[in-house]
């Protein structure tokens, strides 16, 4: 068919008698029917050239976009993600996994790119994918509404700002509870954030938080969440300066909106949420190998209010993390959603006594975001500080489970504790481990990247949304230095009036109605070794009822 019209020999046949028209004898006819004759001529004329002008018009290739492969694994059905997002670091809200991938190249494995267009994880690694929501998209709007967010883009598709945000409203209930604040409505989380890319290879992101920086925060603040540039011209070698998620653990480097919980596990208060610095990452092998190395300022554990250089000494962060047998056609299904990784950071810090404490340690803090374990005042950093964070992550369907252990010491110096003598040089180790299992029971896959429902909430058609249920074993413990007194080396914390140790478990309830909204629910309970001090958090063990209302845009 052409313009709607077929092509048939009739036509032809025409065609070429009105062309031979004006050579017949036209004395044959009359007036009338030579002024008919001529007419249809012209008309025929016409037809001819239109069908020419649409010729080369098709024959000219049409002016696309560049489009990037995505760089980093995704979230599921949900979207991407990292991948955090490498990010270790990177993330924004999510693509399914099959609309993040270009024929030309999958989708890599890892967080890595911040939801995001750049907020998630992707299946745990560090990479960022800012972009992923457009792989494989052809003539993409320039500026796009939906439920992803606000999306703008350039004509040449050379520069893009998402602008979205995070909200979480909490009831937090607790049952026997030492102090009589621990039971509140609260605002978890209000990080609106713009990310994206210009020039193609320049990704950005930029999160303020309004709300909580830390689950055992008591006041709201406001404070920079993320803030950072990454250059991504290659997925082997890229670089990202700024303030982001430092990359060590798995579970802290999945971005909160996606954990199948209200809060992180015990494992969170050994390791740096955010730092600032420069970090090298990339992936390798055909994505089956993602690795990151950082240079931050040095940062309190467990909290998003850093940033701020005090003049310890820097610190050194590392991750390496593996997917051995991604796409081995060779290696049954059941094993390609393996991972393996490890995370760590090793510092040099110098005694800065100008520096409160409450800027250099973050008090340890349950599941259910209360204080069990809080650091003297006038205790300072000094010496040696590392951590060392193990790692597996396992996937398959809608069934995934992870597992992490860290260990951290930390040099310090006791001489400026309050109401202390004989303090000096002496340090501390705590060691803390989780295991969890998740089941997206209405048969999503399962990935670090959160649940999108592939039939939304409609009660016309009566689909129910996307259902999904977790169990959680965590666990701390404090090492004995910590408890003794400053004048035999150790730092004087009290064993009744905080924890020496935690044992916890958690049941995670989600519903997602849609992409946007998520209503969850965590039943924790947190045993207690040590503690006991009447009108204290560890008076008694801890049984609590977090629900979650989640909008994420």
């Amino acid at each position: 068919m052409m313009l709607g019209f077929p092509k048939s020999i009739r036509w032809v046949v025409l065609g070429a008698l009105l062309l031979l028209a004006p050579s017949l004898p036209l004395h044959a006819m009359d007036e009338e029917t030579t002024k008919t004759i001529a007419a249809l001529q012209a008309q025929m004329q016409l037809l001819m050239d239109e069908v020419k002008k649409l010729k080369t018009q098709q024959s000219t290739p049409p002016t696309t976009a560049r489009l990037r492969p995505p760089t980093e694994e995704t979230a599921k059905p949900q979207t991407a993600a990292p991948s955090i997002s490498p990010h270790p670091v990177g993330y924004t809200p999510f693509l399914p996994e099959d609309s993040q991938r270009t024929p030309a190249k999958p989708a890599l494995s890892s967080e890595t790119r911040e939801q995001t267009s750049m907020e998630q994880v992707i299946d745990g690694t560090t990479e960022f994918a800012p972009k992923s929501e457009q792989e494989g998209l052809k003539n993409l709007p320039m500026i796009d509404v939906s439920d992803k967010g606000l999306i703008f883009r350039s004509q040449d598709n050379e520069h893009m700002i998402r602008l979205g945000g995070l909200l979480q409203l909490d009831d937090r209930q607790f049952v026997d509870a030492g102090e009589t604040d621990m039971s509140k409505f609260l605002i978890r989380r209000a990080r609106p954030y713009a990310s994206g890319y210009f020039y193609d290879d320049w990704e950005y992101r930029f999160a303020p938080e309004f709300a909580l920086a830390a689950p055992n925060a008591t006041a709201y603040q406001a404070t920079i969440a993320d803030a950072f540039i990454n250059y991504d011209t290659i997925d082997e070698l890229q670089v990202q300066v700024g303030k982001f998620t430092v990359p060590v653990g798995l579970e802290t480097l999945t971005p909160a909106a996606f954990l199948p919980f209200s809060e992180r596990s015990l494992t969170s208060n050994l390791i740096p949420n955010r730092d600032i610095g420069v970090m090298i990452h990339g992936s390798l092998f055909s994505d089956k190998l993602s690795w990151a190395a950082m240079v931050g300022a040095g940062a309190r554990n467990d909290t998003v209010q850093t940033g701020i250089d005090n003049g310890t000494g820097p610190v050194g962060y590392f991750r390496l993390y593996a997917q051995p047998f991604r796409e081995e056609m060779e290696v049954p299904e059941e094993l390609r959603g393996l991972h393996l990784g490890v995370g760590g950071s090793i510092g040099w810090q110098t005694q800065n006594n100008a520096i409160s404490s409450s800027n250099l340690f973050q008090n340890y803090s349950t599941d259910g975001g209360n204080t069990f374990l809080s650091f003297p005042n006038g205790l300072g950093v000094q010496g040696e500080v590392w951590r060392v964070s193990p790692q597996m992550y396992y996937n398959y369907g809608p069934f995934e489970c992870w597992a992490e252990f860290t260990v951290e010491q930390q040099g310090v110096t006791t001489a400026g504790i309050d109401g202390s003598s004989g303090g000096g040089f002496t340090n501390y180790q705590t060691t803390a481990w989780d295991i969890v299992v998740d089941w997206v029971i209405t048969g999503e896959r399962a990935t670090l990247g959160g649940v999108v429902p592939e039939k939304p909430l409609n009660f016309e058609t009566g689909d129910i949304g996307a259902w999904q249920i977790a169990l959680r074993y965590d666990g701390l413990a404090a090492g004995a230095n910590m408890f003794r007194p400053v004048n035999q080396g150790g730092l004087g914390i009290s064993q009744t009036e905080n924890a020496t140790g935690v044992n916890g478990a958690s049941l995670g309830l989600n519903w997602y109605p849609n992409r946007i909204i998520r209503i969850g629910l965590t039943v924790e309970y947190q045993a207690y070794t040590g503690g006991g001090a009447q009108g204290t958090v560890v008076e008694n063990n801890e049984l609590g009822f977090i629900t979650r209302l989640q909008l994420l845009y």
